[in-house]
């Protein structure tokens, strides 16, 4: 049987404390055992990063937020510049009719120089724009349609107001008895958009006493009456006859 050999642990060094033994443990805890203090200096960087990841991405959230709130702000006027504006001044558009026909603020002809069209539509069922006469007429010969105008100028100093309408017929024949009712004394007329409600800065509330001019352009019939704005008007004057006659001329 061999011999035993008895292990001794060495003795310690001169100067260094002998191990103390671990409760619980039958072998002596060395130095090699002991807790690093280095331990949790080493646990710091991972914390470090951790925190570095979060203010990077915090901060990247508030740059998106400032960049999305830039974007819906530059939307918003972007949409506002877009938006229908006002119409110009001195301009008021004709409101549908209950016929249901289309209104458009077109002339038919061209606008004389220095005239200003202040509002026109389209109708086609002229019976219901019309009076007297003029009215009997169109219920039993329907027109295929009628535009209507209502301009502004001014002549020596004064401010004219102009009523124009064209008046379309399936035939001249039918425009030409027409043209021979509206052009007799006291028969009527299409009713000029002043009477049925549009106005403008400076317009009167109806039209007044008004120079009268009309002519038959085959299939089509053209009426225009002007009159001043303020003041006295008639039918004689000479700078209103020119006028209801330019426009006529013109359409």
């Amino acid at each position: 049987m061999p011999a035993m050999i008895s292990q001794t642990p060495p003795a310690a060094a001169p100067g260094m404390a002998t191990p103390a033994r671990a409760p619980g443990y039958r072998v002596g805890v060395s130095w090699l055992t002991e807790p690093d203090e280095d331990w949790d200096e080493q646990e710091a960087p991972p914390r470090n990063r951790l925190r570095l990841v979060a203010a990077v991405l915090a901060g990247w959230l508030a740059v998106s937020l400032i960049v999305l709130l830039g974007l819906l702000r530059f939307s918003g006027h972007d949409s506002a510049d877009r938006a229908p504006g006002n119409r110009p001044a001195g301009t008021t558009a004709a409101a549908a009719s209950p016929s249901g026909s289309a209104t458009s603020s077109a002339p038919v002809g061209g606008v004389p120089a220095g005239w200003q069209l202040r509002t026109g539509d389209d109708q086609t069922n002229c019976a219901a724009h019309s009076y007297g006469q003029v009215q009997v007429f169109f219920a039993r010969t329907p027109c295929a349609g009628v535009h209507r105008s209502l301009f502004s100028m001014s002549r020596d100093g004064r401010n004219i107001v102009v009523a124009a309408s064209t008046v379309t017929f399936a035939s001249a024949e039918q425009a030409g008895a027409y043209l021979r009712v509206v052009t007799s004394d006291g028969t009527g007329n299409i009713n000029d958009l002043l009477r049925e409600g549009s106005r403008y800065p400076g317009s009167p509330s109806k039209l007044p006493p008004a120079a009268f001019a009309s002519r038959q352009d085959g299939v089509r019939v053209l009426v225009a009456e002007a009159a001043y704005a303020q003041g006295a008007s008639a039918y004689s004057d000479a700078a209103l006859q020119a006028a209801a006659r330019q426009a006529v001329d013109a359409g």
